[in-house]
C-alpha cells in the first residue's frame, strides 16, 4: 500500500518557505487552503500532499513558490510514496485523542504510553507539525501488544470507534479543530 504524503502547517511552511502561522492566519482566510479539504486529527488540520503541491505558482512568478528540495526531504522523512489530492484518498488516521477513544482511555494515558515506550504503542507513522499521527491500520496491528500490556485491562479496543474511523463518520475527541489563543478562552 502506498503511504500518502500528509502536510500540516509546519510542513507546508517548510516546503513554501513561509511561517507556519501564515497558513492558518493568511492562506485559509484568503481561500488558498480550506479546512474542508483537510482531515482533522486530534484537533489539527492536515492536508493531502498533492493538493498542497498543486498550490504552487509557476516558477518566477510572485507568490507561492514550491521548494522542491524541502518537499523531497519531507517525502523522504515520511516515507511517502503517494501524493493524494483529496482527503477522501487518505486512509483513516489517528492522533493521541483518537487513539484514546480507540482504546477507551484518555489522551494523557496515550501520551504517557508513547513517552514510556516498551512497545505498548507502535512508532507513529507521521510526526506532523510536532504531533504524532498513526494510520488506523498501524494502531490495529499493534492492538494485541497494546492490550497485552494494559494494566488490569484498562485499555479495551472499542469496535464502534474502529468502525466510525474506517467509515469516515468519527465525531469523537479530536474530530474538530481545537480552538487556540483568545478563541479558546471561556466566555465571560
Amino acid at each position: 500500500m502506498a503511504k500518502p504524503l500528509l502536510l500540516g502547517r509546519k510542513e507546508i511552511g517548510r516546503i513554501y518557505n513561509v511561517a507556519a502561522a501564515g497558513i492558518s492566519n493568511n492562506w485559509v482566510p484568503q481561500g488558498v487552503l480550506s479546512y474542508e479539504d483537510a482531515v482533522i486529527v486530534s484537533g489539527k488540520p492536515y492536508w493531502p500532499g498533492g493538493l498542497v503541491i498543486g498550490l504552487a505558482l509557476p516558477p518566477g512568478s510572485r507568490g507561492r513558490q514550491l521548494d522542491e528540495q524541502a518537499l523531497a526531504e519531507v517525502e523522504k522523512e515520511q516515507g511517502a510514496t503517494a501524493r493524494p489530492r483529496t482527503k477522501e484518498e487518505l486512509p483513516p488516521l489517528v492522533g493521541l485523542q483518537e487513539y484514546g477513544a480507540l482504546f477507551g482511555v484518555d489522551q494523557e494515558r496515550v501520551a504517557h504510553a508513547r513517552r514510556r515506550g516498551h512497545g505498548m504503542l507502535p512508532t507513529e507513522d507521521y510526526l506532523l507539525s510536532g504531533s504524532p499521527v498513526w494510520l488506523l491500520e498501524s494502531a490495529l496491528e499493534a492492538a494485541p501488544a497494546t492490550l497485552e500490556q494494559s494494566r488490569m485491562g484498562v485499555w479495551q479496543l472499542q469496535q464502534d470507534v474502529v468502525d466510525a474511523l474506517r467509515e469516515g463518520r468519527y465525531e469523537g475527541p479530536g474530530s474538530t479543530i481545537a480552538k487556540r489563543g483568545k478563541a479558546s478562552a471561556p466566555k465571560a
